[in-house]
C-alpha cells in the first residue's frame, strides 16, 4: 500500500472517529429540560386538543424520562411524558385525561415501571387501589391436567393535596412479573423466545373509593384523548369492577 493511500485511510478513520465522538457526547449529555412556557407551547403545537393552560410539575423518573401533569383551559387534568432521545427532549405521549397509567421506562426491566395519574380534586375520589392480577387457568393436554394458580396483589394509595401522583411499582410486583416471564420462557423457549408478552398473562387494574370507602364508578372526566408515539411502554391501567376482585371471607 502506498504512503498516500495509507494517509487517506488514516484521515477517513480520524474523521469517522471525531463524528462518532461528537454524536456520543451530544446524545449522552442532554440539555436542560424545557421550562413551563416551552412545554405549554410544544404540547399545544403537537397536540392542539390539549389546550394546556398550566404545567403543574415536572417529575423526573430518571435522567431521560420526565412526567409532566397539566391543566387545560377547559379545566381538564391531563398528563404528558417526555423522553430524551435523538439529542433533544421529545414529547413521547400526551393525553387530556388523567386516569392511571403505567410507564415502564426500560424494556424488560419491571423495576423501572411507574404508576402515574392526574385526578381533578373536583372528583369525589379520595383513594386509589391498584391491583396486579393473573387469572387462574386449567386445561387438559394429551390427557394431562394442568392448573396454573391465579395472582391478586393490591396496594392502596391515599390521594394527597396534589392532583397528580407518581409511584414506583412495588418491589414484590416487579419480582413476580420478572419471575413469571422467566418461567414461561423456560417452559416453552421456542414459542416465547421472541414473542412473549407478559401483558397477555398478567395485568394491572385499579379501583376508586370515596371518603367513606365506597367504590366509585368510572368518572368520565378522567378519560381523554391523546397519542403515544415511539417505543415507550405507556399503558392504560384497566378499570375494575368489584365483581372482578376476589375477596377473602
Amino acid at each position: 500500500m502506498s504512503k498516500k493511500k495509507l494517509l487517506v485511510i488514516i484521515s477517513v478513520f480520524a474523521i469517522l472517529l471525531v463524528i462518532s465522538l461528537i454524536y456520543w457526547i451530544t446524545s449522552n449529555n442532554q440539555g436542560s429540560f424545557p421550562d413551563k412556557e416551552e412545554l405549554i407551547k410544544e404540547i399545544n403545537h403537537i397536540f392542539p386538543e390539549a389546550n394546556v393552560k398550566v404545567i403543574q410539575d415536572t417529575i423526573a423518573l430518571d435522567e431521560k424520562h420526565v412526567f409532566v401533569p397539566f391543566i387545560s383551559k377547559e379545566n381538564k387534568y391531563g398528563v404528558s411524558h417526555w423522553v430524551w432521545q435523538r439529542s433533544e427532549w421529545e414529547l413521547a405521549s400526551v393525553n387530556t385525561g388523567g386516569e392511571p397509567r403505567s410507564w415502564r421506562i426500560e424494556d424488560g426491566d419491571f423495576t423501572t415501571t411507574h404508576l402515574v395519574w392526574n385526578i381533578s380534586p373536583e372528583t369525589p375520589i379520595e383513594k386509589l387501589k391498584f391491583y396486579l392480577i393473573k387469572d387462574r387457568t386449567f386445561h387438559i393436554t394429551e390427557g394431562i391436567e394442568y392448573y396454573d394458580p391465579g395472582v391478586q396483589l393490591e396496594e392502596i394509595f391515599e390521594l394527597s393535596d396534589t392532583s397528580y401522583g407518581v409511584i414506583p411499582l412495588p418491589d414484590k410486583w416487579s419480582s413476580i412479573l420478572a419471575s413469571y416471564t422467566m418461567l414461561e420462557t423456560a417452559r416453552q423457549p421456542d414459542m416465547f423466545s421472541n414473542s412473549f408478552n407478559i401483558e397477555n398473562y398478567m395485568y394491572f387494574g385499579w379501583m376508586a373509593y370515596d371518603r367513606s370507602g365506597k367504590v366509585l364508578p368510572p368518572d368520565h372526566s378522567l378519560f381523554g384523548s391523546g397519542f403515544t408515539g415511539g417505543e415507550e411502554h405507556i399503558e392504560y391501567i384497566r378499570f375494575l369492577d368489584e365483581l372482578e376482585i376476589e375477596t377473602v371471607d
